[in-house]
This record gives structure tokens, C-alpha cells and sequence, in this order.
């Protein structure tokens, strides 16, 4: 029986991860984030340090935001890029999850996992419901400042995705559901995600 994958690409401060979480416990399903990363670093050979300049270093949430593949140089990132990928293709045909940002959508599409095996979900939400979330999960008092660090995350990205896909990070070309978050609390929205995920993969 193959097995089921739910994706999930989401803008800075629209709950995203919170929202996957759900997800994931509502089904039953495996969740995956940035640990995916600690995998890959995991099956990397060599010095991690030496291959890119990101763990073993104090670094901020901030950067972590801004820099998903660390700040080395073009042909680490695209080295590590490429053992994440691996490892979410890996998941996606041995677990039933939940996996999160990465380019999953366009990734596992493009090596092997059926349309049917799979839904990619978007989530996003107004600028003005994003930069609460963004004050209040910083801690950010100053409103020029939460909106600062919200547009540079957005950029960040935006860049990202398209360069690892040529798709613009909001295009729906890879999506099968995109939703505000902002139109109701967190577990309504998981609950939303997982009626459709129910529906689509023909589970009770």
C-alpha cells in the first residue's frame, strides 16, 4: 500500500508549522521540519562545518528564517539541498507524514511520489495577522522592526523556492489547497486540512 504525504508551504507568521502539527497528530501522520536538515547532516560525510557555515555556530531564529541552507557558499547549499532531498523522498515512500517548507511540493512531485499519494497545502494569511504572530512569537515590540523582519523573511523565501524550483513561492501550479489561516483559529484550520486529506486519500 503506498503511502501517504501531506506537504505543507506556508508564509512567515501565518501558523504554518503549528497548523502541520495538527495535522499530523489529527492522522496519525509523521511530522517532519527542520529535522529534516539534522538528517541530512547525519548521512553527509565529512566535517558538517566544513561543508557549510551554519551549525556549531550561535545563530539567531532570525537567520534560521532567512538562511534554511545555512550562509555557505552556492555549491554547499545546493550539496545539502540535494541530501535533504533525498531524505524527504525517502520518508515520503516509507512513512505516511507531514513534511514542511523545503520545496517538498515541487520536490516530491517531480521524483516519484503519485498525485494521488499526496496533498500540498499553502497556507498564508494577511500581512496585518502575520506581523501579530511575528510580534508576539519574537517578541518584538516595534512595529517597523516586525515588519522588517517579516519582508526579509518573505524575500528569503520567496528566493528559495524559486530558485530551487523556478516557481514563484506563491504559485498554485503545485498545490492542491491554499488557505488563510487568518479566517480561524489553528486546530479549525488543521481540521479543514485533515477533512481533505480524509476525502483525497480515501481515508474514514
Amino acid at each position: 500500500m503506498a503511502h501517504k504525504v501531506i506537504t505543507v508551504t506556508r508564509q512567515f507568521g501565518s501558523l504554518g508549522r503549528v497548523i502541520a502539527k495538527a495535522v499530523a497528530d489529527n492522522l496519525g501522520f509523521e511530522y517532519y521540519d527542520r529535522d529534516i536538515i539534522e538528517m541530512a547532516v547525519k548521512e553527509l560525510s565529512g566535517d558538517f562545518d566544513k561543508l557549510i557555515e551554519f551549525e556549531g555556530q550561535k545563530i539567531s531564529i532570525y537567520d534560521k528564517m532567512r538562511y534554511p541552507l545555512g550562509r555557505g557558499n552556492a555549491y554547499a547549499k545546493r550539496a545539502l539541498f540535494e541530501m535533504e532531498r533525498s531524505v524527504m523522498v525517502e520518508l515520503a515512500h516509507t512513512k505516511d507524514c507531514v513534511i514542511v517548507g523545503r520545496c517538498s511540493d515541487f520536490v516530491l512531485r517531480k521524483y516519484g511520489v503519485a498525485d494521488a499519494n499526496m496533498l500540498n497545502v499553502f497556507i498564508y494569511a494577511p500581512i496585518e495577522k502575520r506581523l501579530s504572530i511575528c510580534k508576539e512569537e519574537l517578541n518584538i515590540e516595534d512595529p517597523g522592526e516586525a515588519y522588517t523582519y517579516l519582508t526579509k523573511v518573505d524575500k528569503a523565501r520567496e528566493e528559495f523556492y524559486k530558485d530551487y524550483t523556478k516557481h514563484k513561492f506563491t504559485s498554485h501550479k503545485f498545490r492542491h489547497l491554499m488557505i488563510d489561516s487568518s479566517m480561524a483559529d489553528h486546530n479549525k484550520i488543521a481540521e479543514i486540512i485533515t477533512s481533505t486529506a480524509k476525502i483525497k486519500f480515501g481515508l474514514n
